[in-house]
């Protein structure tokens, strides 16, 4: 039999739908303090736009252990029409993996896609890892 590690699914979340061009996000989140790298955001988000399928990704990173986070977004000179995926990768286990035992231990699950315009806030599980994927046409 066969398995897929966790680590694929983020990966292959970028490889679908990381394409065009990468947005440019103005990021604003509530921090933590880490000794070594003093403080650091809750939210990591990264995103991209493809202008030709008339797509756009975020990838969101929740860092928080403890609760869900939203954000806000605010789209400038184009907005979404619809939200066509918000998935996420979560769990009380962050050293969970998949085997042969449990292939499936570890998988993504669909969230309720947020109502799409021009204004949305969109909230992401507790030690997430989140594709929200829109169509811009």
């Amino acid at each position: 039999g066969i398995y897929l590690q966790t680590i694929y699914y983020p990966y292959f979340w970028a490889i679908q739908n990381a394409t065009g061009n990468a947005l440019e996000l103005e990021v604003e989140s509530e921090t933590y303090p880490v000794e070594r790298f003093g403080n650091v955001p809750y939210l990591d988000v990264s995103g991209t736009l493809d202008s030709e399928k008339k797509t756009a990704s975020l990838f969101v990173l929740n860092r928080d252990l403890e609760k869900a986070r939203s954000f806000d977004i605010e789209w400038h000179e184009t907005a979404p029409s619809k939200v066509t995926a918000f998935e996420t990768l979560t769990g009380d286990d962050l050293k969970a993996s998949n085997g042969f035992d449990a292939p499936k231990r570890v998988v993504p699950h669909s969230l309720t896609a947020p109502k799409a315009g021009a204004r949305m806030t969109i909230e992401v599980p507790a030690r997430s890892y989140s594709l929200i994927r829109f169509d811009m046409a």
